[in-house]
């Protein structure tokens, strides 16, 4: 197993359990993106985009629309914002629904008109979103302000959506096109009056997420250029009234555009309140003809990949993750513990091997990695996620070992310190895994208040003692199915001891341990597995 692998398996349980605690509703997963440490982001202009394709301003031949839908395909995106589509039906054409979830503006059609460049009769200009089907989508909102209750001026569009990043905003904008001068406030023409007066708005909703400490998005055609700090619009939306610094970066700013007659960009990607990396740039995704009259829009699309920073792994994850001892240790043990029980006199009584969970019977190494990775430590929400999303491995040579205790007449008792509450999905991970577990040959229990709060110093010495006692007596609870509990499991004797931590043993504690007088006194019933990540120490 390496690292990618075991970042793999951390985005199909659901990465965003590790990075913000939101596991998505439902049964849905919040880590759908095809990008697993990050979201890309898009932003459009298809130019006129109709359905059917032959109608409107930019009317498209058969071989045109599957070289546009090969172009959209290649953009490998999670999210992406259209400007100038007509209806849902035109953005299938590009973003089949089978893939893709698709939303847009709600803004009433207005009046056609006689196209500019064809003569042809025009179809609507609405804006619109593609997500990637699996992205958990939890509104949608035509911001119908930005169309400042005029006839035909484009309203935008709101999304929030879960993510491995944690929920996410986006505003899908395209603002009044013809003033393209850095001062809109200083011109009198119409276009900027206009613009002049979706400035403030646009501006509220920037304010309004920088106050929430929310991630958000604003991208789409600004039909404004605004890589120039002294851009007038680019100042208000970079400082915020309150005189806080505003986290709004705009990932465009240093971009060249893509068309060979405007350098300089106005389809921007303005990020905010993210703690990733901002550092790099949005990038022009170009067509492979870029001669003017031969691209498939006006406009390239141009996309983002926000991501969060991988901190780098300690030396004992690293070490679980990618050593051969690791494996070779875990596999050695449960071999010679087979052995033992092969070979030892077993009871004529009803006896059974107590085992820990965690680094003993299921490997939750994916979960270190994503924490470590996250720049996190320990908590018990991320760690209730993760235990919830039921994704833990075995630890090497486990399987086999527990074959033979069953097979010998033996049973298992399963103490883990796993809050008793998480029972039912520690059950259904160990089945899923092929372990011949069940109600009748074992007994998992996880921890409750009363295994710390008994504690004597005597008698039960550590937080487990309890449960050992009641293994021997007949007298504990066991997990049965459907998070439903039952007490039939009788008297047991117990013949084996088998942890990753010392206090994984009959009344030892990690001060108090003499490890050499255990290891004299065990004669193979005190198993001991490696686990450096973490402890009672």
């Amino acid at each position: 197993m390496n690292i990618s692998q075991v970042m793999k398996g951390i985005a199909l349980a659901g990465a965003s359990a590790l990075l913000s605690v939101c596991q998505a509703a439902d049964g849905n997963e919040a880590a759908a993106s095809l990008h697993h440490n990050g979201l890309v982001v898009t932003t459009w202009n298809v130019e006129h985009l109709a359905y059917p394709a032959t109608d409107g301003c930019t009317p498209r031949t058969d071989a045109e629309m599957e070289k546009l839908k090969a172009y959209a395909s290649s953009l490998e995106s999670d999210i992406v914002a259209l400007q100038e589509v007509a209806s849902l039906k035109a953005a299938a054409q590009l973003f089949p629904e089978s893939d893709w979830q698709l939303f847009i503006s709600e803004r009433e059609d207005s009046p056609a008109y006689i196209c500019r460049k064809s003569g042809r009769e025009s179809t609507q200009q609405k804006v619109a979103f593609a997500v990637r089907k699996g992205i958990k989508v939890n509104d949608v909102n035509t911001f119908s302000p930005l169309g400042l209750d005029m006839v035909g001026l484009r309203h935008g569009l709101e999304l929030d959506v879960d993510s491995e990043l944690g929920t996410i905003s986006l505003l899908n904008v395209h603002m009044k096109s013809g003033c393209f001068v850095d001062n809109y406030s200083r011109e009198e023409k119409e276009a900027c009056e206009i613009f002049a007066k979706q400035a403030p708005i646009l501006d509220s909703w920037v304010e309004a997420k920088e106050k929430q400490d929310s991630t958000y998005v604003v991208l789409g055609d600004f039909n404004h250029r605004l890589s120039a700090p002294y851009n007038r619009l680019t100042m208000e939306l970079m400082k915020n009234s309150d005189n806080t610094v505003s986290s709004l970066v705009n990932t465009s700013a240093d971009m060249i555009g893509c068309h060979p007659y405007y350098p300089a960009p106005i389809d921007h990607i303005l990020v905010g309140g993210f703690k990733g990396d901002l550092s790099k740039s949005s990038t022009a995704i170009l067509f492979d003809d870029m001669d003017p009259k031969a691209m498939l829009s006006d406009h390239c699309a141009v996309s983002f990949e926000l991501t969060i920073p991988q901190h780098p792994l300690s030396t004992a994850v690293k070490w679980q993750v990618e050593s051969k001892e690791y494996g070779y240790l875990t596999r050695s043990i449960y071999q010679g513990a087979t052995n033992t029980i092969n070979r030892k006199p077993l009871p004529n009584t009803p006896w059974v091997v107590m085992m820990d969970i965690d680094e003993t019977v299921l490997n939750n190494v994916a979960y270190q990695v994503g924490i470590e990775q996250a720049g996190q430590t320990y908590h018990p929400d991320t760690w209730a996620a993760w235990v919830k999303s039921e994704k833990a491995t075995l630890v090497p040579g486990v399987k086999g070992f527990i074959e033979t205790v069953l097979n010998k007449g033996g049973k298992l008792a399963l103490v883990t310190n796993r809050d008793r509450t998480l029972d039912h999905h520690t059950w259904r991970n160990l089945q899923a895994l092929g372990l011949p577990v069940s109600p009748e040959n074992t007994c998992l229990m996880g921890r409750t208040a009363e295994d710390k709060s008994k504690i004597d110093h005597s008698m039960i010495v550590n937080d487990k003692d309890l449960r050992r006692q009641q293994i021997e007596a007949g007298t504990a609870s066991c997990y049965a199915s459907a998070n439903k509990r039952h007490s039939n499991f009788s008297a047991h004797k117990i013949v084996m001891q088998v942890g990753d931590n010392i206090e994984d043993f009959a009344k030892v504690t990690q001060e108090d341990a003499d490890a050499e007088a255990l290891l004299s006194s065990s004669d193979g019933s005190l198993v001991l597995l490696p686990n450096a990540m973490y402890g009672s120490w």
